[in-house]
């Protein structure tokens, strides 16, 4: 996959941004982001990843002058791809799927919040899944912890009860997580490289994707 041929950068301050009306050729994309001014940080960069993860290209950076507000980037790609946004004060990047047309992306301080194409709301979706599934599992050994307390008694069914809520939390979590690997497109290859380690090697053998 060629990176693209060039990038054009339009950089706007959040209360100049000017909407415009353009046709977007088929390789053509925009991306439209929103930065959280509490973030802090010097600058913001966009990466695109090859499928093998082996090379990696840099599009752009845009510096702290611009990056507490709204900006741009613009470019062509020949198909959707694995894309990542690295703040200069932060070692854990924030990745998305690049697709041709618009994509519009809010970074907040603790979150991304990405619109724009369906692979991108496949993987939005998967996050919610996977994020409500591990809050389940923090509530239910929350609960287990405080039954189980010192000066508490528990029951060998409510252990058995507590297990079984947990496994069932577990077995789903996996299972969404299969299922969004082994839809095979750009989505299926963050969550494989991120989350991959969470399949039991039973499961693990149902990979699609690497294959």
């Amino acid at each position: 996959m060629k990176c693209f041929a060039r990038v054009v950068i339009a950089l706007m301050a959040v209360c100049g941004l000017v909407s415009c009306v353009e046709r977007l050729d088929h390789t053509h994309y925009r991306l439209e982001c929103e930065v959280d001014s509490s973030l802090g940080t010097d600058s913001v960069s966009l990466f695109l990843l090859e499928d093998a993860y082996n090379r990696i290209c840099h599009v752009a950076t845009v510096a702290r002058d611009t990056v507490a507000g709204s900006f741009v980037i613009e470019g062509q790609i020949e198909q959707p791809c694995v894309a990542m946004l690295k703040f200069s004060n932060d070692s854990t990047p924030f990745y998305f799927v690049l697709q041709q047309g618009v994509t519009s992306i809010g970074i907040g301080a603790r979150n991304l919040v990405v619109s724009g194409g369906d692979i991108n709301h496949e993987y939005m979706a998967y996050l919610k899944a996977r994020n409500s599934l591990l809050a389940m599992r923090r509530a239910v050994r929350a609960q287990y912890l405080s039954a189980a307390a010192p000066d508490s008694i528990i029951s060998l069914s409510d252990e058995r009860r507590f297990a079984m809520r947990d496994s069932l939390l577990a077995d789903s979590l996996e299972r969404v997580t299969l299922e969004a690997i082994n839809r095979g497109n750009a989505a299926s290859r963050i969550i494989f490289d991120r989350y991959v380690g969470i399949l039991r090697p039973a499961r693990l053998r149902k990979v699609q994707l690497m294959k």
